[in-house]
């Protein structure tokens, strides 16, 4: 087995917090556009239960002719 790396040898990154007003702008925007994919995912899938009914074609054969 490979020795583990010291502590000493790891890169140390400065972490910055992000502004509260920032944060608050990308959570708005990301449930803002989950509410709309969802509003449009609604609308594509869900029709009217007048035209979800296909109508019958016309038979070009009469099985009681054969």
């Amino acid at each position: 087995m490979a020795p583990e790396p010291a502590a000493a040898a790891l890169p140390t990154q400065t972490v910055t917090p992000v502004p509260p007003r920032t944060a608050a702008a990308i959570l708005g925007t990301m449930i803002t556009l989950i509410v709309l994919l969802t509003a449009i995912l609604i609308e594509t899938t869900w029709g009217h239960p007048a035209s979800a009914t296909e109508s019958p074609g016309v038979e070009t054969t009469n099985m009681a002719q054969r």
